[in-house]
């Protein structure tokens, strides 16, 4: 039994990443099938805007977690629903925390957002964490990532998040102080909501944007150290046994190692097997057989595991299970 997709300090999480095309779905799907067989509650969820995760479990998924079997829940997270709710939220916070800025539209600027350059990344994180925040009611939950580049920013995103938090919270330090400079000469600013008149404030627990920032910093905290936590978290790469899948996880494995988050396992599918010479296989075996051995040799310390080339598509419970084993029982 691979100990690493077991739960450690609390629930475990597993990241399934890698190249689109490769078979994260149903590597995803048959470790979830295979851990809740074993008696842990698994929630697996797919965070891949092109989902095909219910395909797979041959059944209609949507937000909410579905009971599939005994300790199996399923979920297809919906992107734009994401960004919506991402973006409702952060206007919300803005709206509350800079009240006194009734001049400015904001309503029209968070327009544009939703079509901003890294808002998936964003939403992807904010879904991450909600789920996180309540990982307690589960022993296991998988993720079923979408392709390897957006996956590898999101993994990112908390400890980048962190400073910036850090330094915002540093400028937003330095316009307290001067505004008390200012406050101890002229005494207090106010400024006017309504018929209500409301004063700046100069101390750091009193002002609403210091108080937001160190909640958001928190948030990202959180879970920067949980997918750091090679107790908690292990990320699954899956691949084909060719070269562009081979390059694509070589990087993968190296931006991880730069943001400590834990690399334990490739899965190689469709591994082909013949028996007797056929000359026309001849290539893509010879070819198959070289990234074979550049896996093991790259790869030095990593668990890798060979899935063979089946004759049909796997789908279905009965599938996963047998693929689940190979992969879960070591």
């Amino acid at each position: 039994m691979r100990d690493y997709l077991l739960p450690g300090e609390g629930y475990r999480v597993i990241f399934v990443i890698g190249k689109g095309g490769v078979g994260k779905t149903t590597t995803s799907a048959s470790i979830a099938v295979a851990l809740a067989e074993r008696g842990y509650k698994t929630l697996i969820v797919s965070l891949d805007p092109a989902h095909n995760l219910g395909d797979v479990f041959m059944t209609k998924l949507g937000d909410k977690p579905k009971k599939l079997a005994d300790n199996l829940y399923a979920s297809e997270l919906d992107m734009e629903k994401l960004i919506k709710s991402y973006l409702k939220h952060l206007e919300e916070n803005l709206k509350h925390t800079y009240r006194y800025l009734t001049v400015i539209n904001l309503e029209k600027y968070f327009e544009v957002l939703s079509y901003s350059p890294g808002i998936e990344e964003y939403a992807t994180l904010e879904a991450i964490r909600d789920i996180l925040m309540d990982g307690d009611k589960w022993d296991v939950i998988v993720f079923d990532t979408p392709p390897t580049g957006l996956t590898l920013r999101v993994l990112a995103l908390p400890r980048i998040s962190m400073i910036w938090a850090d330094k915002l919270i540093e400028i937003r330090r330095k316009i307290l102080e001067k505004r008390a400079a200012i406050a101890n000469i002229q005494g207090p600013q106010r400024f006017r909501i309504g018929e209500e008149e409301v004063e700046l404030p100069t101390e750091e627990d009193k002002d609403e944007v210091m108080k937001e920032l160190r909640k958001y910093r928190s948030e990202v905290q959180f879970v920067e150290e949980v997918i750091t936590n090679p107790k908690k978290t292990s990320v699954v790469a899956v691949m084909n046994p060719e070269a562009l899948p081979l390059y694509e996880t070589v990087r993968a494995r190296e931006a991880l190692k730069k943001f400590k988050v834990p690399f334990r396992l490739i899965v190689v599918n469709k591994v082909l097997s013949v028996s007797g010479e056929i000359p026309e296989l001849k290539v893509k075996l010879d070819a198959q057989r070289r990234v074979l051995e550049q896996i093991e040799s790259e790869f030095r310390g990593v668990d890798v595991i060979r899935i063979p080339m089946f004759p049909e598509e796997p789908r279905g419970l009965e599938w996963l299970r047998r693929i689940g084993g190979m992969i879960v029982e070591g």
